[in-house]
């Protein structure tokens, strides 16, 4: 009694009452509204084929790096045939924790504006381009080998080994042109925005990788450029007199100057036997290996020229000790499952939800398939020897777990698209 009594004597204030109508109805539409951005994204499934081809290419890439390996990590890890499949596995595993914490992340944030104090704002594309950039150019001053003799493009870690920013720096080039055509869509096809302001940023990173040296690096992130740009729409005429322009001065520079690394592996590309016993000895043996596998292949396992006759298998020629194995069925079987890649980024590109997602497909799906094909044409002597990896079959743990995560970003930009 005493209870009904206060509360008709204290009855809820109308402006309470209010208020928290009010409240209710905004945090209703902030949790209903399908533009807004937050960090996390629960609100659909990622792409299924995308997820299980990764899955497909990775545990098939893992298996054929320790069967091309085995033998090299026994010689170079006392006696350990297991040592090199351990790492991966440890950088498979961060790389899929990686994959699911950026499927479940809204892609979106990495363009949405911070504001400054003086009117300047920031977003996470600039951060993380200019992060990797850093690190790239600390490679120049304190870059390591990790061959005897080989070009110092990698940087050591204390306890934890070395990793290529390089391959930081393709992902942040991706990212950031995403946001910047995103950003300048509209004015993309003036010179300013399309052309003079995108060629100071590349010609910043083909210093850096010049001085590294890295150029098929180079020629990867160049083709990424050129690509997003014009998937993003520039003015195509003024970009190809400003290209042509580029690629004189690029091959004069290189006719003239004392740079042999790049030109001493063209003249070889075409003809393994020329110099068997020195600069063609790794391309002649890769071709042995691609060749004696014939149709069906010598069997898993069974590769010869994994055992010291070609040298750091487990590295840029996987490919080749697949198609010893495997033969043609393999070798084609691996082309198959970058093709189905490839083409389902493209789609999910296609049906992405803004420009920002579309771009950012494409250029991670582009990534993916080119150093693929360049890869399998060194194995097969049509490009040259230049040290590009095949993505999820290379040895490498800094390549596959940035690899993954970029697998997620592409996972978080289908979950908005609207597929099919």
């Amino acid at each position: 009694m005493e209870t009904t009594a206060r509360k008709k004597a204290n009855p809820p204030s109308p402006d309470n009452g209010r208020v928290k109508a009010q409240s209710s109805r905004k945090g209703k539409a902030k949790k209903n509204n399908p533009n807004a951005i937050a960090v996390l994204d629960f609100s659909s499934r990622v792409d299924v084929p995308m997820l299980v081809v990764t899955l497909v290419l990775l545990v098939f890439g893992m298996t054929m790096m320790f069967s091309a390996g085995h033998a090299w990590s026994y010689r170079k890890n006392d006696s350990d045939s297991f040592a090199y499949i351990s790492k991966q596995m440890i950088a498979a595993g961060i790389g899929l924790v990686m994959m699911f914490v950026l499927s479940v992340f809204d892609y979106r944030f990495l363009r949405k504006e911070f504001k400054l104090p003086g009117g300047r704002s920031f977003n996470f594309s600039q951060v993380i381009l200019v992060g990797t950039l850093v690190l790239t150019a600390l490679v120049i001053p304190f870059g390591v080998s990790n061959i005897e003799g080989g070009p110092r493009r990698w940087l050591a870690i204390p306890l934890l080994g070395s990793f290529q920013p390089s391959d930081l720096l393709k992902v942040g080039l991706i990212i950031f042109m995403a946001w910047y055509i995103h950003k300048n869509t509209d004015r993309i096809r003036l010179f300013k925005y399309g052309i003079r302001r995108p060629l100071v940023l590349m010609a910043i990173i083909g210093v850096l990788m010049y001085l590294q040296p890295h150029l098929s690096g180079l020629l990867i992130m160049a083709a990424l450029w050129a690509a997003m740009l014009f998937v993003g729409g520039i003015n195509i005429k003024p970009a190809l007199v400003v290209g042509v322009f580029v690629l004189i001065i690029g091959v004069l520079f290189f006719a003239t100057s004392d740079f042999t690394y790049f030109s001493d592996r063209i003249a070889y590309t075409f003809d393994p036997t020329a110099d068997t016993g020195d600069k063609t000895y790794q391309s002649y043996q890769a071709i042995l290996a691609v060749g004696s596998g014939g149709f069906w292949g010598v069997g898993f396992g069974n590769s010869v020229q994994k055992h010291y006759y070609l040298p750091e298998a487990q590295n840029d020629f996987v490919y080749a000790v697949i198609c010893e194995e495997l033969g043609f069925v393999g070798g084609v079987a691996v082309i198959v499952l970058f093709a189905i890649f490839v083409f389902r980024g493209f789609s999910i590109a296609r049906a992405a939800e803004d420009k920002f997602g579309m771009l950012l497909a494409t250029g991670i799906s582009l990534q993916v398939g080119l150093q693929a094909m360049l890869n399998i044409g060194v194995n097969v002597c049509c490009i040259p020897n230049t040290g590009i990896s095949l993505p999820f079959f290379s040895y490498g743990g800094t390549a596959l777990m940035v690899q993954l995560a970029e697998v997620g970003l592409l996972l978080s930009v289908s979950k908005r698209a609207r597929l099919k």
